[in-house]
């Protein structure tokens, strides 16, 4: 309460009426004390004036002069009034504080003019006589004599002063008592306001619970109105801010970029999708300028469409992230609120899309020129032996084996395509079990026997003694341990050596296959386990390779929590490499 400066203000009004009341009523009161005194003094004088109306009577015969003067003296001495007689003349005939003859005429005293004129007469002055302010009042009963007493207002100011100060004293006192209930009343009023204010004050720092206890006065009235502000605004500042909150767990979740700029090109908000989209080389943050942020070129013509109307303006732009290019659908709309304008911009990633495409395209060709091919092989050879050579038993057979050779091609590429497609639609879904992978090994390098002496290479296993236990799909790893060994053995040339490593880390079993073939460039590595990619197109074809098994051989491995990867050089030979997780 005492930090408050509507409470000081307030009772410093107080405080000032108080003292300014106190000084007028105690200049009111000294004045009309005053005045009353001199009345009282003016009434006893005109009593004792006409007591001393004797002293006039006696004074006329000069043989009792003497005897006047005594008698007046005495009596001024018993009542403290100085007694003078004056003739009608002016000239002072007795008088008790001075020799007559010594004075001056009296006749224009404005006393005893008005007692020779009225009967009495009063003033109040400075004598010159005896220096001193006296209140004089006069009588005459005649008009050829007066008598005039006086008494000094000394003993008046005295008494007044006295009086005065007392009624300061009181004043001092009431005034002190004043102004401690001035600070209970100035409390009472300031303090239901500093609580109001306070609760403004909470309000505008965000907190809206905050309440005031009401009065039935008018600031009762007013703290009221407060409180139910307070609940309005609580009710509105919840209404929006669970929409905001809607608003951007939204945005947040969505995938493509959302970046809003004011009517200055400076950016007003940014979602999390469009600062992982293009924070690798900017900082999009509010109040940048969006060329600061996003530089991709024909972006400016996409703002300048969405401003010119109330459509959306949409366009496939490109830029390069990090030496990759990017493929975005760039969609502007213009916004307006009350006092602001700007635009919306949202940016679909289109790169991953636009991949997936060309890989069907690719998928789509490749497919077709590897079912063509034999297919135009077997119609070829149908078409000459229903000309004729069907009776040239020199030719007839040979061209039935070409014709089972082309079927054989096609049934071997149909069955990969089924087992990518079956692969890719459970991928994520295999039941993966304790599998033996020393085992499916071997199981896999006795199958390709005959490959092995038919290409007249040799082919080594180098495997712990012990079962190695992977957490895999027994006939998954059946194919992708075979695709490996087999594809080995297909490429590496005649007197050329082949080597299956199975060992074991802490956590994971990695399949080795080394073997001292024809190798990969370097720039097909990245390549080599797309559908239907082949390095040696003509000998891939020529061993019957669908180029399908290293896909295969990815998306299994993939599907088991796995990794593969392949080491390369040209005339060396290749090491592919198979990593799988051991059974917890």
């Amino acid at each position: 309460m005492f930090r408050s400066r509507f409470f000081w203000r307030l009772y410093a009004s107080y405080a000032a009426l108080v003292a300014l009341t106190a000084v007028v009523i105690g200049l009111l009161v000294a004045g009309r004390l005053r005045s009353s005194l001199l009345d009282r003094l003016e009434s006893s004088l005109r009593a004792q004036a006409i007591g001393s109306w004797h002293f006039v009577d006696e004074a006329a015969d000069p043989l009792l002069i003497e005897g006047v003067r005594r008698a007046a003296q005495d009596y001024a001495d018993r009542t403290g009034v100085r007694v003078t007689v004056i003739d009608r003349d002016g000239a002072v005939s007795v008088d008790t504080h001075e020799d007559p003859s010594n004075m001056e005429s009296h006749l224009d005293r404005r006393e005893v003019q008005e007692a020779l004129e009225q009967g009495f007469g009063r003033g109040v002055r400075r004598s010159r006589t005896l220096e001193r302010e006296m209140f004089y009042v006069a009588h005459s009963r005649d008009d050829s004599r007066a008598v005039r007493v006086s008494m000094p207002t000394e003993d008046v100011d005295e008494l007044l002063a006295a009086t005065t100060h007392r009624v300061l004293v009181g004043a001092l006192i009431g005034s002190i008592l004043a102004l401690g209930v001035g600070v209970v009343i100035a409390g009472r009023i300031t303090a239901p306001v500093t609580e109001m204010t306070n609760a403004a004050e909470g309000i505008l720092g965000g907190n809206y619970d905050v309440r005031v206890c009401p009065s039935s006065d008018e600031l009762g009235i007013l703290a009221d109105a407060l409180n139910r502000l307070g609940i309005e605004i609580t009710e509105r500042i919840r209404s929006v801010s669970s929409d905001e909150a809607q608003l951007r767990a939204m945005l947040a979740g969505m995938i493509e970029g959302v970046v809003a700029i004011d009517s200055d090109d400076r950016i007003a908000f940014s979602n999390n999708a469009a600062r992982r989209l293009f924070g690798g080389r900017h900082d999009v943050q509010k109040g940048t300028r969006l060329r600061q942020a996003v530089r991709l070129a024909g972006l400016d013509a996409v703002l300048e469409e969405a401003r010119r109307g109330d459509d959306a303006a949409r366009a496939e732009l490109s830029f390069d992230k990090d030496g990759r290019e990017m493929k975005l659908l760039v969609t502007a709309h213009r916004y307006r609120s009350d006092d602001e304008s700007g635009v919306v911009l949202v940016f679909d990633d289109m790169t991953e899309l636009k991949r997936l495409e060309s890989i069907r395209r690719d998928f789509v060709a490749n497919v077709s020129h590897e079912l063509k091919t034999p297919l135009t092989s077997i119609r070829g050879y149908v078409e000459t032996l229903l000309d004729g050579a069907l009776e040239d038993e020199a030719n007839n057979r040979r061209f039935l084996e070409k014709i089972e050779s082309n079927v054989q091609r096609l049934n071997h590429l149909v069955a990969d395509l089924l087992s990518l497609a079956r692969i890719e639609e459970r991928e994520g879904g295999l039941a993966l079990v304790s599998v033996d992978w020393v085992g499916v090994l071997a199981e896999s390098v006795k199958r390709s026997e005959d490959d092995v002496r038919g290409n007249g290479v040799t082919c080594q296993v180098e495997v712990p003694s012990e079962p190695v236990r992977v957490a895999g799909d027994r006939e998954s790893l059946t194919q992708v341990t075979g695709n490996l060994v087999d594809n080995a053995i297909k490429y590496t040339p005649e007197g050329g050596h082949v080597t299956a490593t199975l060992r074991c880390d802490a956590s994971h079993a990695t399949l080795e296959v080394r073997d001292t073939g024809f190798g990969i460039p370097k720039e097909d590595l990245e390549r080599i386990f797309e559908r239907f990619y082949r390095v040696h197109k003509a000998r891939s074809r020529e061993l019957g390779g669908t180029g399908l098994g290293l896909s295969i051989v990815k998306h299994l491995v993939l599907a088991m929590n796995g990794d593969v990867s392949v080491e390369s050089e040209v005339g060396k030979g290749s090491t592919f490499r198979v990593r799988v997780p051991l059974i917890g």
